[in-house]
């Protein structure tokens, strides 16, 4: 007779294989796991920044909508030494838009002066849409949305403008997000009897004599 115990069946344990092994799968597994997390903070973060950026951006494009709302004369843009420009006349004086190196800055001034003051950014990190030019200025009378457009409802082929409206298209970043922006405003002090002159053509204004020549 033996003076050890019998071992019960079911109590022999884990080999030093088997607990390797299951210590991988659960590797395996954790990796896994700690992946999706990551990728769900990594969206949820994203969307949270490009939230906030879109905010910023909302707020400041509503601040340049009462200005461009009341203004009475819009200039045709133009693009001079890389920099693309956009001039108009309120009642309070002149202002300009500018985007140079993805910077949208407004600059104002008071005639007879033709020097734009000290520009003020409205917004950063913006860059051209392919090869859409970043303002568009539409005239009363015209017929802008004649062919289908992203984003435009509620008009037919010939409706016609009846007042200017001005047209932002950028394509903003927010870290390895693009932000597409298309802003539209309307000038509601204009129309085409203060626009065109009586020969037909765009009526100059003294606010225009400030963007440079080159």
């Amino acid at each position: 007779m033996s003076g050890g115990r019998e071992r019960e069946p079911g109590d022999s344990g884990v080999t030093l294989v088997e607990l390797l092994v299951g210590m991988g799968l659960l590797s395996v597994v954790l990796v896994v796991a700690m992946g999706g997390l990551v990728e769900i903070y990594s969206n949820v973060n994203r969307v949270d920044t490009t939230a906030n950026a879109r905010d910023q951006l909302t707020n400041s494009f509503r601040r340049l909508d009462k200005e461009l709302r009341y203004a009475n004369w819009v200039s045709t843009p133009g693009l001079v030494g890389g920099t693309w420009y956009l001039e108009y006349a309120t009642s309070l004086g002149c202002r300009q838009l500018a985007l140079k190196n993805g910077v949208l800055t407004t600059a104002s001034w008071v005639l007879p002066s033709t020097t734009p003051g000290p520009p003020t950014a409205i917004a950063a990190n913006l860059a051209q849409t392919g090869t859409t030019p970043p303002f568009t200025v539409y005239l009363p009378n015209s017929t802008p949305y004649a062919s289908a457009s992203p984003n435009v409802s509620g008009v037919g082929r010939d409706y016609q403008l009846a007042y200017t409206q001005v047209r932002l298209r950028f394509t903003g970043k927010v870290g390895v997000t693009s932000l597409p922006l298309d802003v539209l405003f309307t000038a509601q002090n204009t129309n085409a009897s203060n626009v065109f002159s009586d020969a037909g053509k765009l009526v100059d204004n003294d606010c225009g004599k400030a963007r440079p020549a080159s």
